[in-house]
C-alpha cells in the first residue's frame, strides 16, 4: 500500500501523495493554511484541478492576463496544466483550505458549481461545512481502504455543497440537473422493486426527488403515459404472468401485485384485458391444453 505525506502544525495542515483508486473522481491532496504576510505560490502548473476557499483575509490570484483580488468566502479554481500565481495580502494575509482532485467527472462537477475556464472565481457561504469536509479528509490520513472511502465521501460532500449553493432545490421543471430519461429510469426501477406494496405515484416522485407534476410530465414525454398508468399496467402484466404460471387464488395474486381489495383488482384487470382474471386464467389454461394436445 502506498504512503501518504501528512504535515500537521498549528498553522499548516496538508495531506498529499494519496493513492488514486477512482477513475470517476478522486482526491489528490488537501490542506489548510494560515498564510504569512505576502506568502506566494507560483508561477507554476498543476496536473489536477485545485480549488482554494478563503476562510479569512485577502490575497490575489493571477492566471493569464487576469488578476483577481479575493477575500473571505471566495473560492478560486486552478485548471490542470495552466500557469498560475497566487499571493497572500501583506496586511491581511489569507487563511484558506484547498482540495486537489481529478477524474473524468471532475470538470462536470465544477461546471455544476458554476466554475469553468472563463469563470474561475465564485462566492460561497457554507464555510463551516466546507471546512468540516477538509478537516475530515485530513483526519483520515492513514492509507487504509476505509479511509479511502472516508476521504472520497468528504470530497463528494464538499463538491455537493458548492453545487447546492448555486442550484438550490426548487419546484420547477427547469431546475433538475439530470436528463428526464434518468428520472424516468429510476422511477421505473422503484416501481419494479415495490409494485407489490401499496405504493402511490407520490411515493415514486419522492423516491426520485422530484414533484409529482414534473414526474407526470416527463413520463408522458418519454413513455407517452402517466406514471399512474405505467404503475397500473406494470401490476396487471405481473398479474397476467401469475395467473398463467401459478395456481394462486385471485385474491392472493391481487395482494401480490399491490391491491388490497380483490374486487378493485378485478375491475382494473377487466378494464385493461377485456375479461375478468378468472376468464383470463381459464382461457390461458385452454390455450395451454390445446398446445399440449397438439404436441
Amino acid at each position: 500500500m502506498g504512503q501518504a505525506k501528512f504535515t500537521n502544525s498549528a498553522r499548516y495542515k496538508c495531506l498529499e501523495y494519496l493513492k488514486k483508486n477512482s477513475v470517476d473522481l478522486y482526491l489528490c491532496y488537501c490542506g489548510i493554511e494560515e498564510c504569512d504576510s505576502g506568502h506566494y505560490y507560483g508561477p507554476m502548473k498543476r496536473s489536477e484541478f485545485l480549488l482554494h476557499y478563503i476562510i479569512e483575509g485577502k490575497g490575489v490570484y493571477s492566471v493569464g492576463e487576469k488578476t483577481y483580488h479575493l477575500c473571505k468566502n471566495q473560492a478560486f479554481l486552478i485548471y490542470p496544466n495552466v500557469t498560475t500565481f497566487y499571493q497572500a495580502d501583506k496586511k491581511e494575509p489569507w487563511t484558506y483550505i484547498w482540495i486537489g482532485f481529478n477524474g473524468v467527472k471532475a470538470e462536470a462537477c465544477l461546471e455544476y458549481a458554476n466554475f469553468n475556464k472563463t469563470n474561475l472565481v465564485n462566492d460561497f457561504h457554507n464555510q463551516d461545512v466546507l471546512l468540516d469536509c477538509v478537516n475530515g479528509m485530513l483526519a483520515a490520513n492513514q492509507l487504509t481502504y476505509a479511509n479511502d472511502l472516508i476521504r472520497e465521501s468528504y470530497l463528494l460532500k464538499f463538491l455537493a455543497t458548492l453545487i447546492q449553493e448555486k442550484h438550490p432545490v426548487q419546484d420547477s421543471i427547469n431546475n433538475y440537473d439530470y436528463p428526464i430519461q434518468v428520472y424516468v429510469e429510476h422511477a421505473m426501477e422503484f416501481i419494479d422493486h415495490n409494485y407489490s406494496n401499496n405504493i402511490k405515484v407520490s411515493d415514486v416522485a419522492n423516491y426520485v426527488c422530484i414533484n409529482r407534476s414534473h414526474l407526470t410530465r416527463i413520463f408522458k414525454a418519454v413513455l407517452n403515459m402517466s406514471p399512474q398508468q405505467y404503475l397500473i399496467n406494470y401490476r396487471i402484466n405481473k398479474a397476467c404472468t401469475l395467473l398463467k404460471k401459478t395456481t394462486h387464488s385471485i385474491s392472493t395474486i391481487a395482494t401480490m401485485v399491490g391491491y388490497d381489495d380483490p374486487l378493485a383488482f378485478s375491475k382494473v384487470f377487466k378494464s385493461l384485458q377485456g375479461e375478468s382474471p378468472k376468464s383470463y386464467r381459464e382461457a390461458s389454461d385452454n390455450v395451454l391444453k390445446a398446445y399440449r394436445k397438439g404436441e
